[in-house]
């Protein structure tokens, strides 16, 4: 079975990486990214077949470029 590879932007235990484990499980590849613009990248050049991106925040509120982001790539 070929495992899932799901980029996150930040590293093993942070919250991205957290919420990648509770949703696929264990049994995942993880692809850790410094940003959200390499994140999106990892998924359009196929280096990751999934990805999990933040677009509200409890402190910021929303996270504007992530829905830009989103908007410009579909």
């Amino acid at each position: 079975m070929i495992k899932e590879i799901i980029a996150i932007q930040g590293a093993e235990g942070s919250n991205h990486h957290k919420v990648a484990r509770d949703f696929y499980g264990t049994k995942i590849v993880l692809k850790e990214c410094m940003s959200f613009d390499v994140l999106v990248d990892d998924l359009l050049s196929n280096k990751a077949t999934r990805g999990i991106m933040a677009l509200e925040n409890t402190i910021a509120g929303s996270i504007i470029p992530n829905y830009a982001l989103i908007d410009k790539h579909d």
